[in-house]
């Protein structure tokens, strides 16, 4: 795949930079500007509804987006704090084998949590397609030297425990690298047709989301995204990993998150840049602004999501449509977990 050109981005840096959000604003206004929600009830979001959009039909034929409006009874800096020491595993429902957070630098210890059960069907599945992926076609996201590394080191000991160790050390590998050298460091996936850059996935996603990057340009810019493969994010990010069934097949993932606090509100640009099947890479872009209700000050969110993945290559129209309604289903299940946590655990 042919990377974005550099004059483009660099034309499009430019172009954001000169209009940047403002440091302080009417969030209701605010997303109206960048955003598909035109009207906004604040009675139907401070009830708990979450309203949804499905994005419109990108001409980037890897990828989807929605976009999520709802509200938080906690004000903004303690809602970013709840998401990085929630524990989705907790909520059964979205079919989480296990997610942790990783350290800079991180040690290999941090990936002990990475177990296989071949019991579940979509663990046995990735099992399968590791023991196979020297033969090239096993349908995971990997460079030809990691599938020969990967199916070696399993075949030297087949139980589940030893290839959950074979990954979690392919794992930590990525994922060092990616905290060395930013998005410029993420490895390549070697497919049928061609390498295929992560990064380059991310950024053509949101390429043609003119408003949304115009809003989240401070934020795009510091981390990188809105660079070239040299630039390394002037943010640090948190990183973490994830084990979960993603469309019955047992997935891993390596992901980072980028906090910037722009006048009374924060921007969060959250990213999967290495997942080993089922998608190519994928970014949740985030605003929380401060909303009072009374006396108490909680939050109001809007979240956009950006999915890169091969089988959205071949559909068009209704199909394609039809993604998108179970990706806001899937992604509501995530927030009403997430939300159903703050009220139990407070």
């Amino acid at each position: 795949m042919k990377r974005l050109s550099t004059f483009f981005i660099m034309w499009l840096c430019g172009a954001v930079a000169a209009a940047a959000p403002s440091h302080a604003s009417d969030p209701l206004e605010n997303l109206k500007k960048f955003s598909d929600f035109q009207k906004i009830d604040v009675k139907r979001l401070l009830e708990g509804e979450i309203l949804s959009q499905r994005g419109p039909l990108m001409n980037f034929p890897n990828g989807i987006s929605i976009q999520m409006s709802f509200y938080v009874p906690i004000p903004p800096d303690e809602v970013f704090k709840r998401q990085q020491t929630w524990d989705p595993t907790r909520c059964s429902s979205l079919k989480i084998y296990a997610s942790s957070g990783l350290s800079r630098p991180c040690e290999p210890k941090e990936f002990k949590k990475l177990r296989f059960d071949p019991r579940e069907h979509p663990v046995k599945w990735l099992l399968e397609k590791t023991l196979a992926a020297a033969s090239g076609k096993a349908d995971l996201n990997l460079t030809r030297s990691e599938a020969h590394e990967l199916s070696a080191c399993a075949r030297n000991e087949t139980s589940p425990d030893a290839i959950s160790s074979c990954w979690a050390k392919l794992l930590f590998a990525r994922a060092t690298t990616f905290q060395l050298k930013g998005l410029g460091g993420i490895l390549p996936y070697d497919t049928d047709e061609d390498f295929l850059y992560p990064a380059v996935q991310l950024r053509t996603m949101l390429q043609e989301q003119g408003k949304i990057i115009q809003e989240f340009a401070p934020l795009l810019q510091k981390t990188g995204m809105l660079g070239n493969d040299t630039e390394v994010s002037s943010l640090q990010p948190l990183y973490n990993w994830s084990f979960f069934d993603a469309n019955h097949h047992a997935t891993l993932n390596l992901g980072a998150v980028y906090k910037l606090a722009v006048g009374d509100h924060y921007q969060l640009l959250d990213i999967d840049y290495y997942a080993s099947s089922t998608y190519y890479a994928a970014a949740t872009l985030y605003e929380i602004w401060p909303i009072h209700d009374g006396k108490k000050t909680g939050s109001l969110v809007w979240r956009g999501d950006f999915l890169a993945a091969p089988t959205l290559r071949y559909t068009k129209g209704i199909e394609r449509i039809a993604y998108g309604v179970i990706m806001i289903q899937e992604v509501k299940k995530e927030i009403r977990c997430f939300l159903d946590d703050i009220r139990t655990r407070p």
